[in-house]
């Protein structure tokens, strides 16, 4: 059974901006991150204790999708997964979160 999903404003800000650097690029292919960015939300919905911890707590985890170089950043709540951020993959995620 799939867990429901919350996409943060953060995380959607996030979409919005790598959405217009991909079209910027090439009309098109912010629509197909878009649909990749779907895929993952579906993996991460009906699995997510199966990705990877990134911080010290072990409250936040991370889904790298294939086609793009980011990173979903997300945890998971007692009945919802919340969605926190999309991150370039380039980048190191905790600096944005208070991490070290």
């Amino acid at each position: 059974m799939a867990h429901k999903l919350i996409i943060t404003p953060f995380a959607h800000n996030d979409e919005d901006e790598a959405y217009a650097w991909y079209e910027k690029q090439c009309i098109g292919l912010g629509e197909e991150l878009l649909k990749e960015l779907e895929t993952a939300y579906q993996k991460i919905a009906n699995n997510p204790e199966h990705y990877s911890f990134i911080d010290e707590r072990k409250e936040l985890r991370d889904f790298l999708i294939h086609r793009f170089p980011y990173l979903i950043v997300y945890r998971i709540k007692v009945d919802v997964i919340e969605i926190i951020a999309v991150h370039h993959a380039k980048k190191h995620p905790l600096k944005k979160y208070g991490g070290k």
